[in-house]
């Protein structure tokens, strides 16, 4: 029973769209086109998401009117990028761990595989001495 898997990761990306329009605005150039890059990214995970649960005859949960983010100097917005990729991390893992269908456990990979590139980049435009970590997607 993959669905509530699907369910939570839906819930995270709608966040992470939504996390990405405010940080954005924050952003020095540069970096604002890597942000650029992720929430097209994370459009198209959501709309997959959207796809997958009705295929399971799931009606998926729409996004949240707003969600608590806050970013008001560049750092900040380096460090939301970070945070959104890192719990995105945590939830990709969550479907590879979680699930016996094949599709969907190479679907997780890869999107385990998205999210732990893009936190390693954040923390590379943010200075961070520890761009990588060990065992992406583990709290």
């Amino acid at each position: 029973m993959s669905e509530p898997l699907l369910a939570t990761l839906l819930a995270a990306e709608h966040a992470a769209v939504y996390g990405y329009g405010v940080l954005g605005a924050r952003l020095e150039e540069v970096s604002r086109a890597a942000a650029r890059t992720a929430v097209v990214s994370h459009r198209s995970r959501r709309d997959q998401l959207v796809a997958l649960l009705r295929s399971f005859d799931v009606v998926p949960e729409p996004a949240l009117p707003a969600y608590d983010v806050d970013a008001r100097t560049p750092a900040q917005a380096l460090a939301l990028a970070t945070r959104l990729e890192d719990g995105l991390s945590v939830r990709w893992r969550d479907l590879v761990v979680g699930t016996d269908d094949r599709s969907l456990r190479e679907l997780g990979v890869a999107g385990l595989q998205e999210t732990a590139v893009r936190a390693a980049q954040w923390r590379l435009l943010a200075g961070d001495q520890q761009v990588t970590l060990a065992l992406p997607g583990v709290a």
